[in-house]
């Protein structure tokens, strides 16, 4: 017949493997929306093509008071022309048969992430400056960044909801069972607050196991830092050293 205590390590083992399993995906999932923020951002940029012989000084000036833009940076039509010319051969040659010049000096405008919902607007306000000839940026792209921003912040709000609920359930069991009671054999705690780590050790290797194939279909995949696993593992071992107070008192 298994004994109380047998049963009750397994008990913490499967429920901090299944808040492990938890945890564990919750966190891989908020590393890689950043991660994916954080490219999309680098690439996206606003072009905004300037008339013949603008005023470089008074444009970059009057673009760079519109809230919502983070850097301006002026680029010389021969430096867009070098850089098609080590990118795209036949599109270089094809330039340089013209007779006039095609490729317009331009201005690459980096825009706060926080401003990105509002970009019609700040569009709208660089239309409007004299000497601006055209502006190009990519819409779907917007909507991308939009959605990764959310998910990285929604998935933040949810570990740090974890950790408090983690902590609010530690200190919880110490008002239920009295300070004196819950801090008492604490070698004997300490064998349950191991189980629970345990547990969570465990639930970290399958979510490693489960999740690692996909680093060969996304170039993106990365995995968590050692500070969270970390943070795993020792909610695992308060969930066993509480579950096992709640028990004997």
């Amino acid at each position: 017949m298994t004994s109380p205590v047998k049963k009750g390590y397994r008990i913490v083992f499967l429920a901090t493997l299944i808040f492990g399993i938890y945890f564990e995906t919750i966190i891989f999932f908020y590393i890689q929306s950043n991660k994916i923020s954080e490219l999309l951002l680098k690439d996206f940029k606003v072009i905004v093509a300037l008339k013949n012989q603008p005023d470089i000084e008074k444009i970059t000036s009057q673009i760079s008071q519109i809230i919502g833009i983070k850097q301006v940076k002026y680029i010389k039509s021969e430096e867009s022309i070098k850089k098609i010319e080590n990118e795209d051969k036949e599109l270089y040659l094809s330039i340089k048969s013209m007779s006039l010049n095609p490729v317009p000096d331009i201005i690459t405008l980096d825009i706060d992430p926080a401003f990105m919902g509002n970009i019609n607007s700040i569009v709208d306000k660089v239309s409007t400056i004299n000497g601006v000839s055209d502006i190009r940026y990519k819409p779907d792209e917007i909507i991308a960044i939009m959605h990764t921003i959310f998910y990285s912040k929604f998935l933040f709000l949810v570990i740090g909801a974890t950790v408090v609920i983690i902590s609010m359930t530690f200190l919880l069991a110490i008002i239920q069972v009295g300070a004196s009671n819950f801090f008492t054999s604490l070698v004997e705690s300490f064998k349950w607050f191991l189980n629970g780590m345990f547990g969570s050790v465990v639930s970290i290797i399958f979510v490693y196991i489960i999740i690692y194939p996909t680093k060969y279909i996304s170039p993106l995949w990365e995995w968590p830092c050692a500070l969270w696993h970390l943070i795993i593992l020792l909610s695992g071992g308060i969930m066993g050293w509480v579950l096992h107070q709640w028990k004997k008192n």
